[in-house]
């Protein structure tokens, strides 16, 4: 994809800014808020609220839906974009597949089944074509946005930040620490209903009542 250096700049520039919007849209509503408490409630104890200041509230909130209606168009455009670069890389990758093929030898297409050839130049090009396109793109969008949360929750409050970034790694390792436990328990659990499911139907070819095998146990 070296030829379409030019347009991965731009799409990876376009989906920082896109994130970067997305981002800070919270923090937007976190303002608007704010003015909702300080005129309600006041600034403190002595300190009574004038009421909601209506006229910044509306210009805080169309702000904030500005960022998000942005944020989608740029979001929109990057796909767009990253589309068409890979569309045109699997263009030229098929043209090089085609001129290989003419070059190839008769003793090896006599050899190699037809399905075999067919699949190679279709399917196997246009799977490469399916996961560069969605692989790329929910990858850089993904990355983007992690960093960019990040980023925020240190900014808005870097002590709770701290806390989610301990806590969560925490739960991830506990439900991994019980789910093989639990996967351990769930297979010995089926093993021995495997046992018991053989008892019953042995007893069964006996001529033997099922409720005899469990009062027998």
């Amino acid at each position: 994809m070296a030829p379409e250096r030019a347009g991965l700049i731009a799409v990876v520039a376009i989906a920082v800014v896109s994130v970067a919007l997305y981002v800070s849209g919270p923090r937007v509503l976190g303002h608007a808020t704010d003015l909702i408490v300080r005129g309600v409630y006041g600034r403190g104890p002595g300190r009574p609220g004038t009421g909601v200041d209506f006229s910044a509230l509306h210009r805080t909130l169309w702000f904030a839906g500005g960022l998000y209606v942005v944020s989608a168009i740029l979001a929109a455009t990057q796909g767009r974009l990253l589309a068409r670069i890979v569309q045109r890389t699997m263009f030229a990758l098929r043209a090089r597949a085609e001129a290989k093929l003419h070059r190839l030898p008769l003793g090896y297409v006599d050899r190699t089944s037809r399905g075999d050839l067919l699949s190679r130049v279709t399917n196997d090009v246009d799977n490469i074509a399916q996961s560069l396109q969605q692989t790329l793109s929910q990858m850089l969008t993904s990355a983007l946005q992690l960093i960019g949360v990040l980023a925020m929750m240190f900014w808005i409050s870097w002590k709770l930040a701290l806390c989610a970034a301990i806590t969560i790694p925490l739960s991830l390792w506990g439900l991994k620490f019980i789910g093989g436990k639990s996967r351990t328990r769930f297979v010995a659990q089926w093993r021995r209903f495997e046992v018991v499911t053989t008892d019953m139907a042995l007893f069964d070819d006996a001529d033997h009542h099922p409720v005899a095998v469990f009062a027998g146990l």
